[in-house]
This record gives C-alpha cells, sequence and structure tokens, in this order.
C-alpha cells in the first residue's frame, strides 16, 4: 500500500511537470508613428466641390483600349488639406497611394482591379499628377505646395490603363493613400 500511495502523487508530479512545459511564450510588435502634424484629408470632386470618398470613372468602352498602355475614362479628383484643425503651418506634401487589390502592369505601376467571375480583365487604374505623370503604385507624388491659411487642393487624374487584351466587367479598384507633409 505505501507503494501505491507513494506513485499517486509522483504521477501527479510528473504529470504536472509535463503540462507546464507545453506551455509557450511569445512576442507581440506593435508598430505606429507619433506625429506632431495632423490634417483632415477630404477627397473632393473638383466639378462639384462636394467631397466624397467615391470617384466614378463611369462607363468606358473596352474598344478604346487599342493597345496595350491605352488610358480611358480619365477623371480628376481633388485631395483637400485645410489648415487648422490639428496642422501646423506645412510647407508641402506628397501623397502615396497602394491598391488593395495589390499592383498590375508593366512595372506593377499600376492599381490592380477586383477579380473574379463579372470583373474587367486587362486593364488596372493609373493615378496622374496634376503636371501628368503617372503616380507609381507605392511611389510618393510630386510635391504640392500646402497654403498656410487657405484649403489647398491636390489635383489627381484617375483613368483605366490597360494591361492586356481588355474584357469586360464590372471595374472596382481600392486605393488607399498616405499623405506625408512636411
Amino acid at each position: 500500500m505505501k507503494k501505491s500511495f507513494f506513485a499517486l502523487p509522483l504521477g501527479m508530479l510528473l504529470t504536472m511537470g509535463v503540462s507546464s512545459a507545453f506551455a509557450t511564450t511569445g512576442t507581440i510588435n506593435f508598430e505606429g508613428m507619433i506625429t506632431d502634424t495632423t490634417c483632415p484629408i477630404e477627397i473632393i470632386n473638383p466639378e462639384t466641390g462636394i467631397p466624397g470618398n467615391l470617384v466614378r470613372l463611369g462607363r468606358v468602352s473596352k474598344n478604346l483600349f487599342t493597345a496595350v498602355g491605352a488610358e480611358a475614362g480619365h477623371r480628376e479628383f481633388a485631395m483637400r488639406v485645410t489648415p487648422g484643425a490639428g496642422c501646423t503651418s506645412p510647407a508641402k506634401a506628397t501623397v502615396t497611394f497602394t491598391g488593395v487589390y495589390g499592383s498590375t502592369g508593366a512595372g506593377n505601376t499600376l492599381h490592380a482591379l477586383r477579380a473574379g467571375s463579372g470583373y474587367a480583365r486587362g486593364v488596372g487604374l493609373a493615378i496622374i499628377d496634376n503636371k501628368g505623370a503617372l503616380v507609381g503604385y507605392g511611389a510618393p507624388s510630386a510635391e504640392y505646395a500646402l497654403d498656410d491659411t487657405s484649403p489647398t487642393d491636390m489635383r489627381f487624374f484617375a483613368a483605366y490603363k490597360s494591361t492586356a487584351t481588355v474584357e469586360a466587367g464590372s471595374a472596382q479598384v481600392e486605393v488607399v493613400f498616405t499623405v506625408n507633409i512636411t
């Protein structure tokens, strides 16, 4: 009997030791940035002056894309930086755009459209600055001078640009932007 009482606590100790051997630790990384400038940014339709985050490129015929690199559906939009409300006398700004669906086209400079059944193919979204230069995927735009006292509209154009033979379908693109004010 002494042996069985002794064996029971030893078995429990071994079991507890084994279960604690399976405990693990890990690391969580957190990343962010503390800045001295926060400015509200609005997407503006330059024709109406109305803010909103939807830029309608409209219906574009696939026949307009006569070769790879052809553009169609140009539409202007602006990003308005309003001084005050946390802005501290900025001098200039650049904008970086990245597409939710990734990049496409030569050199991966365009924003990929949503893919799948019923969606257009062979085309990406080009974002062009106010001087007519392509703002490549993930690359900063040219600098825009910001006004210290009045709202500044940083103007851009969006257009579909063919990357292959274009197939008709819904053309939806989601683009994330970062405005770097210096």
